[in-house]
């Protein structure tokens, strides 16, 4: 599969959203096209499960938008897997391997302190299925309060940018989907999953 042929990768960059994943919908329902969308702060920034993400100036904030016709529902756990492995390569390329984990379902983690998190939503405009996949990565500090909880690429490179970092997320996210094709090559993505994760092999607790 190829949604993004080159040189033809719609952009739309915002100065803020509320949340990128909702600008993404809004923009659809306007029956406009559009492959990614960024901003450079969200106000109402969200996780799984209605947690707050915390999106100020010196983040990537960017939803990519899949209306592919052979992607359906049941696709969307290995969607998950898929984005985090994205995630985790296009950080890797920026401050080297060896340094991340990633915790279920989709969140990175540099020295204990979250680095990356997904949000995946999939909606019906207009009888057309369409996955929206958000991504939120700390690139620069903020302020000492933030730099308490969370981790930061700018710990490990001082020359990162937002734009480096999307530039390569979104080479990253084109090539891994196209040899996922449709789930025929999943298992090398989720082998590589399981290599980073923190969780394999731990008891954990469902909340159903």
């Amino acid at each position: 599969m190829n949604p993004f042929p080159a040189n033809k990768i719609l952009i739309k960059r915002l100065r803020s959203a509320n949340s990128t994943n909702d600008a993404a919908i809004n923009i659809l329902k306007n029956q406009e096209n559009i492959d990614w969308i960024i901003a450079d702060e969200q106000l109402n920034g969200r996780g799984r499960r209605g947690n707050i993400w915390t999106s100020p100036l010196g983040g990537l904030y960017a939803s990519v938008v899949l209306s592919d016709d052979k992607i359906e529902y049941s696709h969307l756990s290995q969607l998950s897997i898929l984005s985090s492995v994205v995630a985790a390569k296009t950080i890797e390329e920026i401050i080297g391997k060896n340094l991340i984990r990633s915790k279920w379902p989709n969140d990175i983690f540099l020295a204990e302190k979250k680095l990356c998190g997904i949000l995946i939503e999939s909606v019906f405009i207009e009888n057309k299925f369409y996955v929206i996949v958000g991504f939120g990565i700390n690139v620069k500090f903020t302020n000492e309060q933030n730099q308490a909880k969370f981790s930061y690429l700018q710990e490990i490179s001082d020359k990162v940018s937002v734009e480096k970092c999307f530039n390569k997320l979104i080479l990253n996210f084109n090539k891994i989907i196209n040899i996922w094709d449709y789930g025929r090559s999943f298992t090398r993505f989720k082998n590589y999953w399981l290599m980073l994760t923190q969780d394999h092999g731990r008891i954990i607790k469902v909340r159903i």
